[in-house]
């Protein structure tokens, strides 16, 4: 006697029947966890922590040879160690003081990167540029502890320019002093001329000795004026191109930015999404579920 062969294809035809009637009889689980999904999607997102970004922009510096404009490999402006100081426990701790947050916030939420384009620094090497990033909440703190890391970082890479420019600012004073001098040596001079020439009790003779005199003194010293004048010229432009050019400083201060992360709408929708999927499947189980739990002990 031969046996019939199963019609598979009207199984499989009577199982997606079973499961879409399953899902017609209890349309509202689907429903219902749509609900709920979209519900909880909007919840997170309203209550989920926001991430902000600060990042100090940070000029290190090229600090010149005394007398020349020969740039100096400097170990301060060096990446390496400029980036072990913004990370280092000490800046971290002494940051999160300044500006009222536990070191905690900060740790592993600090980067320092080379600005490339202008240099194409690399690790070793002089790096001009560097920005300095922090991350975290909130914003304001945030942006604080980047300016207060610029700042730690432009007063280690300072000492020699500062030195350098404070010893330019002396040589300045001392040109001042100096053409003040000669300035009143001058005064003195035309004004002992002009009694001279007035002084009619004085014989020609003597007029002339004493008139030449006073020529020399003022030859010299508009000599020694216009030498000093020269050197203070020289000097303010070393001055400047120190403060300009060799002195750290922040070009650009930090100020926080929100970080992109998903917006409301797209937390409702993946919300929806899984509450569907989730009620597809209690909708399909509901069934089975309950006809074990009858027929259990």
């Amino acid at each position: 006697m031969s046996r019939a062969i199963p019609d598979l294809e009207a199984e499989q035809e009577v199982d997606f029947g079973r499961y879409w009637r399953a899902l017609v009889m209890r349309w509202w689980l689907p429903l219902a966890g749509i609900v709920a999904g979209a519900v909880i999607g909007a919840l997170v997102s309203i209550g989920g922590s926001s991430s902000w970004t600060a990042t100090a922009q940070v000029y290190l510096g090229q600090p010149l040879a005394p007398g020349s404009a020969a740039a100096v490999s400097s170990v301060p402006t060096s990446l390496g160690l400029v980036t072990s100081l913004v990370t280092s426990e000490a800046s971290i701790k002494s940051v999160a003081k300044r500006v009222g947050l536990t070191p905690g916030r900060l740790r592993g939420h600090i980067a320092a990167k080379p600005i490339t384009g202008i240099t194409g620094a690399k690790v070793g090497t002089p790096a001009p540029l560097l920005a300095i990033t922090v991350t975290g909440s909130p914003p304001a703190k945030i942006a604080a502890a980047a300016n207060a890391l610029g700042d730690i970082v432009i007063r280690q890479v300072a000492p020699y320019e500062r030195a350098k420019i404070q010893s330019i600012r002396d040589q300045l004073a001392y040109d001042d002093a100096q053409l003040k001098a000669i300035a009143a040596r001058l005064a003195s001079a035309r004004a002992l001329q002009q009694q001279v020439l007035k002084d009619k009790a004085i014989s020609s003779t003597d007029k002339l000795v004493a008139l030449a005199n006073q020529n020399s003194v003022i030859t010299q010293a508009l000599a020694q004026q216009n030498g000093l004048s020269l050197d203070r010229f020289t000097v303010s432009q070393q001055l400047s191109l120190a403060q300009d050019i060799e002195v750290g400083r922040i070009v650009s201060s930090a100020t926080a930015t929100k970080s992109a992360g998903p917006s409301r709408r797209t937390a409702v929708l993946i919300g929806a999404f899984i509450g569907l999927i989730i009620g597809i499947f209690a909708a399909l189980l509901w069934e089975p579920l309950g006809l074990r739990t009858r027929t259990e002990p």
